[in-house]
């Protein structure tokens, strides 16, 4: 029987997720993607945050724009349908502050996004996007406050396809690998 140990448990976490998302291909795939970006959006950051893990270069402080890949994913706007067969413009990313000051890619900070993907999550704000039984894509909102929530006033919204989502997981692994001490 082995023993308990977290010495490196958000490293050896990491590495696994990252090849998970690499070579699964299975049934149910894109949830399988969507359950690895949560992994590494919460565990790295606890460690952090708790002062577990340190890293050479804060990746987080960097802006969304210094990341070509991210640049792509979350420019834009894309087309999709909804159950009623209208087709809806839907932002690729939209993000407005606290104070109400509409931000963009190149203003906004990779652990302010990866934030924002996790409450949204976190508080179920998660919508799939699908064509039948296939899950294209996945809208992911966020709201400041219950009764903002009520009102669909959210503060965060973006679409991400399953492609997009894989290549997010794996920057944010890849950057999470990359920088630790």
């Amino acid at each position: 029987m082995g023993y308990p140990t977290i010495d490196k448990f958000d490293i050896k976490f990491i590495e696994r997720t990252k090849q998970n998302v690499k070579e699964f291909d299975k049934t149910n795939k894109f949830t399988h993607l969507i359950n690895s970006l949560v992994g590494l959006i919460f565990i790295p950051n606890e460690f952090h945050k708790k002062g577990r893990r340190t890293y050479k270069v804060d990746f987080l402080n960097s802006f969304i724009s210094n990341y070509p890949e991210l640049e792509k994913i979350f420019t834009g706007e894309v087309t999709i349908e909804n159950e009623l067969g209208n087709q809806i413009i839907q932002n690729k990313f939209f993000y407005r502050d606290n104070k109400g000051n509409q931000r963009t890619i190149y203003n906004t900070e990779l652990g302010e996004l990866v934030r924002l993907f996790r409450n949204g999550i976190a508080h179920s704000n998660i919508i799939p996007v699908s064509e039948g039984n296939y899950w294209k894509g996945i809208i992911v909102k966020n709201f400041e406050n219950k009764t903002k929530e009520k009102n669909n006033d959210f503060n965060f919204e973006t679409f991400l396809n399953q492609k997009e989502l894989r290549v997010f997981a794996t920057l944010i692994a890849d950057e999470y690998l990359k920088n630790i001490q």
